[in-house]
């Protein structure tokens, strides 16, 4: 028989098999390679638009609040002696729970800082306010509360800024 040859013992035949094997597994580790490195940076990406959709719910919320401690800071110079306004405010920012602290700031006097945050991920916006009447407590200082609807009350001299 002329022609013909031993398909067991031919080296070239031998070879066919294993290059394919080789060639689908060199696949599948490139393409697992390439959908790690999507999926990673992917996850990046929504965790930096997460944190900046919170840092601007959290300025329009402060933002909010400042325009309501303005309003009663203008009502107590006008003469009121009982003020009181109210802000129904979001106890959360994109599912994550926030805090609110008013505290005089160090810019300067009638200066108050409105600070919100939250702890996961660790994100901080403070917005400034300026005021004609004091800000504090009953006891003096910084007033800290969770995120939620909030009241700004005439007390005394000062204006406090309190939980619903």
């Amino acid at each position: 028989m002329r022609g013909t040859r031993n398909q067991i013992t031919d080296p070239i035949r031998a070879d066919r098999a294993v290059s394919t094997v080789v060639g689908y597994i060199l696949t599948l580790g490139i393409t697992a390679i390439l959908i790690t490195g999507l999926l990673t940076a992917g996850g990046d990406f929504v965790s930096d638009q997460r944190n900046g959709t919170i840092r601007d719910e959290l300025q329009v919320l402060g933002q909010q609040l400042a325009s309501d401690l303005s309003a009663a800071d203008r009502l107590v110079r006008a003469g009121g002696t009982e003020v009181s306004v109210t802000r129904g405010l979001s106890p959360e920012v994109t599912g994550v729970a926030y805090r609110v602290t008013v505290e005089d700031a160090v810019d300067g006097p009638n200066v108050v800082d409105i600070t919100l945050r939250t702890e996961t991920p660790d994100v901080s916006v403070t917005v400034g306010v300026y005021l004609g009447t004091n800000v504090g407590t009953s006891t003096g200082g910084t007033v800290t509360h969770t995120g939620g609807d909030v009241v700004v009350v005439l007390n005394g001299d000062h204006l406090e800024v309190n939980r619903v």
